[in-house]
C-alpha cells in the first residue's frame, strides 16, 4: 500500500490557500491524551481508589518526511504572500511578486547583491520546498487567519485514514547529506478547533 500525506493551511472561511503533499513518509504518530486523577482512599487497597475525569481530551500529531528534489512539484496550491498577508498586520505586505505551484518568493530573502528584489525558488527543489513550508506555515500571531489540515491518504485504494485540523506547533528541517539535496522535515501538530480574533 502507498500512503501519503497532505498539508493544507486554510482561512477562516475553510479556503485552501496552500496545498503540499509529504512525500516519502518516514514516521506518523498520532496521540490522544485523557488526563484523569486518581485519589487512593487510605486504608484501602488500589482497587478502591476512586477515578475521576475532569479536563478535555486533547490531540497530538508529529510526523517526519524527507524533503528532496522532485520531478513534480508537491504543491497542487500556492497562494501568493501579497494575498495571505492580513489586512490588521502593522507591516504591508514586503512585495507583491506572484508565485505558482512551481515558483515561491520568499517574504524575507532577498537576492544576493540586491536590496530590493526577493528571492524566488523552484518548488520541485528541496531547498526551495524547505523555504517555502518555513516561511508559510508560521503562525503570524492572534489577528491571523491561519488554520491547519493534515490529511494521510491510502493512495492506493484512495481513501483517507486520517483528516484532522488545528494548528501546527513545531516544525524542524535537518541537513541530511549535499549530493542529492535532501532535508529531513518534521512537523507536530495540536489537534482542535482554531480559536482567534477572527473566528
Amino acid at each position: 500500500m502507498a500512503y501519503k500525506i497532505i498539508l493544507r493551511l486554510k482561512n477562516t472561511s475553510g479556503t485552501v490557500k496552500i496545498e503540499y503533499e509529504c512525500r516519502n513518509l518516514q514516521n506518523f504518530d498520532h496521540s490522544i491524551q485523557m488526563p484523569t486523577q486518581t485519589f487512593g482512599l487510605p486504608e484501602e487497597y488500589l482497587e478502591s481508589a476512586i477515578i475521576t475525569k475532569a479536563d478535555g481530551n486533547t490531540g497530538k500529531l508529529v510526523f517526519s518526511w524527507v524533503i528532496k528534489d522532485e520531478n513534480t512539484t508537491p504543491f497542487t496550491e500556492m497562494t501568493s504572500w501579497k494575498d495571505l498577508w492580513p489586512a490588521s498586520s502593522i507591516n504591508p505586505a514586503p512585495h507583491q511578486n506572484v508565485s505558482s505551484n512551481s515558483t515561491y518568493y520568499s517574504r524575507k530573502i532577498k537576492e544576493v547583491d540586491s536590496t530590493t528584489a526577493y528571492q524566488d525558488y523552484d518548488l520541485k527543489t528541496a531547498d526551495g520546498q524547505m523555504i517555502a513550508l518555513g516561511e508559510l506555515f508560521e503562525k503570524r500571531g492572534f489577528t491571523g487567519e491561519e488554520r491547519h489540515e493534515i490529511i494521510l491518504r491510502n493512495i492506493s485504494s484512495n481513501y483517507d485514514i486520517y483528516n484532522q485540523s488545528g494548528l501546527i506547533t513545531r516544525f524542524s528541517f535537518q541537513k541530511a547529506g549535499t549530493d542529492p539535496v535532501t532535508w529531513n522535515a518534521g512537523f507536530e501538530f495540536q489537534l482542535g478547533d482554531v480559536v482567534d480574533s477572527t473566528s
